[in-house]
């Protein structure tokens, strides 16, 4: 999914992907996390890749929902720590 938002007077786009947690036992909770990616430009289709929020060892943050992961990107560009929205 991609949400175009206006944060801090700029147009943003943010998608959410789902990312399975691929676990031994398929039984065990969360089966899936949720990553965030953003976009200064509009981004051209589906298959456009963003910027992804990484996590403090470098990988893409995990989520266990979208509305968290929407909700931690929107506030990251709010507090001004994603790069290229001042």
């Amino acid at each position: 999914m991609i949400e175009k938002q206006q944060i801090n007077g700029k147009d943003v786009w943010l998608r959410i992907d789902v990312l399975p947690a691929n676990r031994e036992n398929p039984n065990t909770i969360p089966t899936e996390y949720f990553t965030a990616s953003y976009y200064l430009d509009e981004p051209d289709g589906d298959g456009a890749a963003g910027v992804v929020l990484l996590d403090e060892d470098g990988q893409p943050k995990r989520f266990e929902s979208p509305v968290a992961a929407l909700t931690y990107a929107q506030k990251s560009f709010e507090l001004g720590e994603l790069k290229n929205i001042e």
